[in-house]
């Protein structure tokens, strides 16, 4: 079986040369950004738009991208095209570099990884997942970054959850650790709109979905509204939409997937299977709040 090829600052490599220095800033420091995405059809799901967001993340951490972003696009494409991938997940990270005094960024280094999409078990869609929440701080919500302690040290102490849900002091729902909360009161769809949370692409979509059925509210809910609420869905390139059927000890709604959801869920699926779809420019929307 031939190895996958990645991309590591300017060559095409085997996984078996695929290298980075003891003393690159994302080893040293947990220094870098990084955006991740998926394909349908072989194609690259809203590309530009996670370029875009990937750019926003590096510029706010004053990390130079060692090429344009027109170029990480031609990047994916030729290893798409090496790897003979069906369909493939995306990752695109960019760290600190090499730091002769260990602290400093200089020259960022550029990675590329394209390998076969692993896909959640079917019945996470139809019988829903459990998450857990947690009250630990993350430093630069707002930008994509390798930085995912809370996120990792939450999870490895509740193997039974899928995910895990951020509070503010306020004890506000914000976003999950890899994924963007939804929730619906009665008709009504919540989820979190501030500087507290990344603006994820599947997130958006979701939206501009979701205005032509329901009515929408961007605010969180807090944790002491969870017995009141009827549905609830995380949303990520590599989930879509998956329902949530429990959050630490609430049962949510009848502990079922529910009816809204399901047709959040077929309207997306149907949206990935377009012929071309409109960029969304997120990168603005972050910038515009």
């Amino acid at each position: 079986m031939n190895q996958p090829i990645y991309y590591i600052n300017g060559n095409y490599v085997p996984e078996s040369e695929a290298k980075l220095s003891v003393f690159d800033l994302s080893i040293l420091r947990g220094f870098g950004v990084f955006d991740y995405l998926r394909t349908y059809q072989k194609r690259p799901f809203h590309l530009w738009d996670h370029l875009e967001r990937l750019n926003y993340s590096a510029e706010n951490l004053r990390l130079k991208i060692p090429c344009s972003l027109a170029e990480i696009a031609k990047i994916i494409d030729s290893l798409i095209e090496l790897n003979q991938i069906e369909e493939a997940g995306i990752k695109i990270i960019v760290t600190g570099g090499i730091s002769t005094d260990q602290f400093t960024p200089q020259t960022a280094s550029l990675i590329v990884l394209v390998f076969a999409l692993t896909k959640y078990p079917p019945y996470f869609y139809t019988k829903g997942v459990s998450a857990v929440t947690t009250s630990l701080a993350r430093s630069f919500p707002k930008l994509k970054t390798t930085q995912y302690i809370p996120a990792i040290v939450t999870l490895h102490a509740n193997h039974q959850a899928q995910e895990a849900i951020y509070l503010n002091p306020a004890r506000e729902l914000l976003e999950a650790t890899t994924s963007n909360f939804f929730c619906f009161k009665k008709n009504i769809l919540y989820t979190c709109n501030s500087d507290e949370i990344l603006l994820g692409v599947t997130r958006e979509i979701v939206l501009k979905l979701a205005a032509q059925r329901f009515p929408i509210q961007l605010c969180p809910i807090t944790y002491e509204e969870l017995p009141t609420i009827d549905e609830a869905f995380i949303t990520a390139s590599n989930k879509e939409i998956m329902p949530l059927i429990k959050i630490d000890h609430h049962q949510i709604g009848t502990g079922e997937v529910g009816v809204r959801t399901k047709e959040m869920i077929q309207a997306f699926r149907e949206y990935t299977q377009q012929s071309k779809w409109e960029t969304l420019s997120i990168s603005r929307h972050i910038v515009n709040k």
